[in-house]
């Protein structure tokens, strides 16, 4: 197990390094490396199922291997691989749904300058992501969290000669950095208030046993946690940290499928998971967390139903399913919200990858310039891929985000009242935005200009993700996801009687409200939004979220590059340098005053301050 858990983690940095140094110049050879070893990664992680039931039968779990790092006194800083169910999940989702987008960008990307770097960018991510999820130690998670976030500014940015582009990605590095801060002081916080009782560490097994007898005030174990939160708020882009996602996809479109459907958002979700024990041990803050996370979701749901660009479209209903999974996660439901993100990993893939291809053959993201006729018979593949994502996403059975988000909303049941029926807004929201990108595709007006164009399929490369993404999202429900969480809280919850019926029923009547808004004349219904200018209004601003951020960060540089100048202008140059110089020259003068030339003037001098020191010593010996 430890040399196939190592392999699984170097080998994309390996072929992350052989592209940079030596198939820079050989973009097809490029493509095919970076996409074999994600597959070999994929073989190598699917082998583990065996190992993995072998080892609950003998009680082997968690299983952990670690060379010590860094000494840190009676501690150290361990680095090592981690392995359990959750472990192995994250393992089958991030390099299965990883290797699927490899080969699909190997035609998407073809004859782009950047193809090697691309290739190259998209392996360090991988690294990056199976570090974190394969990490035994915060310490460990925290180094590969930061390369994350290194490799998502390469990738979102990876375009960097288009403004919009390298905006967005030091948009997303900077804005994950906030929440990495916060994320850091929970780590030693963690260390430190265990410290106390001698038993501080950065180990997960080490401290989950520590824990329960380290009697931490309520108080600092609430601020520890909410600062762990903060971490998971950047990565997983929860309000108010979440400004940065709908603008990362400013990058190509399969780096929006492996960054926001099955990898670096779901790392905040996963790394809740991991350390439920620390998260489920202040009430408080898992309160905090699961309104987090329900706010999110609805707020970003409203946001969707504005959007006419499709990937804006998909990243919002991103933003709202992470919250889904945040709450559940705050309610103690850890098999619920690890559930959704493996469906949310497989529908909101298909999702990405079916836009990108109908972005490759329109050359437009704007949903009103894509309808043309007969799409269903000129890209049959992605037609039907595509409704099975969208049917997926809107939680309509028998497909796979009916089963994982029935299970959310039943956990919701048995918390707060409002939180509940917020749940149950998204899913009327999620229905209707997705009804009007249906029918912006497939019932709105006939574009003329994408009439003239070729509109085809694309080569096998990218047909073959789609119908293998297109399966998991059907049956992928009846993956027995929560018995690989034995470690976690997995209770399963039962909601009231009417939940599945209600829950379909706003999902069928969002999706039919919004073909019946939608399916009229652009003309007249224009005319009607107009009418709800103020509310439109708000949610095209994204809540003003965005312009609130950019006054507060304009005025806070504006009152820094005043003090700065204060203090450079009054403090370094009058009274450091020219005082300096003055207070010098002072000196001077008054030294060349004695220099009159007179021997007998210097004889004075040289009389005076002999009695004077032997005045100093005479009084000195008296008192």
């Amino acid at each position: 197990m430890p040399h196939t858990l190592w392999i699984i983690l170097w080998l994309p940095f390996l072929t992350a390094g052989l592209i940079a140094f030596f198939l820079k110049s050989r973009p097809q050879a490029a493509g095919i490396v970076a996409t074999t070893g994600i597959l070999a990664c994929f073989a190598l992680s699917f082998s583990l199922i065996p190992v993995y039931g072998n080892a609950v039968q003998n009680h082997l779990l968690p299983y952990e291997f670690f060379i010590r790092w860094i000494p840190l006194g009676d501690t150290a800083v361990e680095f090592g691989v981690f392995f359990n169910g959750l472990t192995l999940l994250m393992l089958l989702i991030v390099t299965g749904v990883g290797a699927l987008i490899f080969l699909f960008s190997m035609s998407y990307m073809k004859g782009d300058p950047g193809y090697s770097r691309y290739f190259a960018c998209l392996s360090l991510f991988t690294f990056s992501m199976l570090g974190i999820v394969l990490a035994n130690n915060l310490i460990q998670v925290f180094v590969f969290w930061e390369l994350v976030g290194l490799s998502s500014y390469l990738l979102i940015g990876f375009w960097f000669e288009k403004p919009e582009a390298s905006t967005a990605g030091k948009k997303a590095f900077l804005t994950t950095r906030v929440g990495d801060v916060g994320m850091m002081i929970g780590i030693l916080m963690a260390f430190g208030l265990l410290s106390q009782n001698g038993a501080g560490s950065f180990n997960f097994i080490q401290l989950q046993a520590a824990l329960p007898g380290a009697n931490i005030p309520a108080f600092w174990m609430t601020v520890m946690v909410l600062c762990l939160f903060l971490g998971v708020a950047g990565k997983s882009a929860q309000m108010p940290l979440h400004v940065w996602l709908p603008d990362a996809m400013e990058g190509p479109t399969p780096v929006s499928a492996l960054i926001h459907a099955a990898t670096m958002v779901a790392a905040g979700v996963f790394l809740l998971a991991r350390l439920d024990f620390l998260f489920f041990a202040s009430p408080m803050a898992s309160q905090i967390i699961a309104w987090t996370g329900i706010i999110t979701a609805f707020l970003a749901a409203t946001m969707a139903v504005v959007q006419d660009d499709i990937k804006k479209i998909l990243a919002y209903s991103t933003l709202s399913q992470l919250g889904y999974m945040v709450m559940a996660l705050g309610l103690h439901a850890a098999g619920a919200g690890m559930f959704h993100l493996t469906t949310h990993a497989f529908f909101k893939a298909l999702l990405f990858l079916g836009a990108g291809s109908l972005i490759h053959a329109f050359h437009t993201q704007n949903i009103w310039e894509m309808r043309t006729p007969d799409l269903t018979r000129k890209m049959p593949v992605t037609a039907v891929t595509f409704l099975i994502g969208t049917l997926a996403l809107m939680g309509i059975p028998p497909l796979s985000g009916f089963y994982s988000k029935e299970a959310i909303l039943a956990v919701a049941s048995h918390g707060a009242a409002p939180m509940f029926w917020l749940a149950l807004t998204v899913v009327f929201l999620t229905a209707f935005y997705m009804g009007r990108l249906f029918v912006a595709l497939w019932l709105g007006a006939k574009n003329q200009l994408a009439s003239q164009r070729s509109i085809h399929e694309a080569d096998w490369r990218m047909q073959v993700p789609l119908c293998v993404l297109g399966l998991f999202a059907m049956g992928g429900g009846f993956l027995p996801v929560t018995r690989l969480l034995e470690h976690a809280h997995t209770e399963h919850a039962h909601g009231p009687a009417w939940l599945l019926w209600g829950a379909l029923g706003l999902a069928v009547a969002g999706f039919v409200s919004a073909v019946c808004l939608y399916r009229t004349d652009r003309a007249g219904l224009s005319s009607k939004i107009k009418a709800l200018k103020g509310p439109v209004q708000v949610l095209k601003m994204k809540y003003y979220f965005d312009t609130f951020y950019d006054f507060w960060i304009a005025k806070v540089q504006e009152n820094v590059a005043y003090a700065a100048d204060l203090f450079e202008r009054y403090v370094i140059v009058e009274s450091g340098v020219n005082g300096t110089a003055a207070f010098t020259r002072f000196c001077g003068d008054l030294l060349r005053r004695f220099q009159t030339g007179s021997v007998q003037f210097y004889a004075l001098l040289f009389c005076t301050g002999i009695a004077a020191g032997l005045a100093i010593l005479i009084l000195g010996g008296r008192l």
